[in-house]
């Protein structure tokens, strides 16, 4: 898949950058259930950096991190005044994320639009502790996984199921704020992982 991105990139044939923002993101932002605070995030998978940008201007400080070059290139050019900290990197290696150790445990809201559910199978695990690496105490975790397909060109998808897995021992999932969403919360101290009802 890397590939595949990386010259799609090339050639500026991006479906996935879709316009808006998505609606869980700006309930969690803007919206009533009481919106959360700025802060730091961190976007992994960002792609061009529409909702880095979006973050930034209503007061976060972000990370915004992928793994093609151009797509990290795009997302700066947009971003004359660098409100964002933009970033090539493997979200599936903490220490690629986070070079130099300053978000470590400070992020209070991770987000995932569509990334995990392209990163194969057997890196999933580092996608894992890159998040649990950089969550503050309290922090949100807010992916978009589209489901598993056996065929067709992109990514071939993760079930929630599987995401369960990845995250149970220190997540707990919330809320389903929209298809294919899926919005988390660190487990409590000493408290088994549960899933809305």
């Amino acid at each position: 898949m890397r590939r595949t991105y990386r010259t799609l990139y090339r050639m500026g044939i991006v479906p996935w950058e879709r316009a808006g923002i998505p609606d869980p993101l700006v309930d969690i932002v803007e919206g009533s259930s009481p919106p959360l605070p700025p802060a730091q995030a961190v976007d992994l998978g960002c792609g061009t950096g529409r909702q880095a940008r979006y973050l930034a201007e209503h007061g976060w400080s972000v990370t915004a991190v992928d793994y093609t070059r151009a797509a990290i290139a795009a997302a700066r050019s947009r971003d004359p005044r660098g409100h964002v900290v933009w970033r090539v990197a493997d979200v599936t290696e903490p220490h690629s994320v986070d070079p130099d150790g300053r978000l470590a445990g400070v992020a209070s809201l991770l987000l995932d639009n569509g990334c995990l559910h392209g990163v194969p199978a057997g890196r999933r695990p580092g996608w894992a502790a890159t998040v649990n690496a950089l969550a503050a105490p309290g922090a949100t975790l807010l992916v978009r996984a589209a489901p598993r397909r056996r065929r067709g060109i992109g990514p071939r998808g993760v079930n929630a199921d599987e995401v369960a897995v990845l995250l149970t021992e220190r997540w707990r999932l919330i809320a389903k704020p929209g298809p294919d969403w899926y919005r988390y919360a660190p487990v409590p101290s000493g408290a088994a992982p549960s899933t809305p009802t």
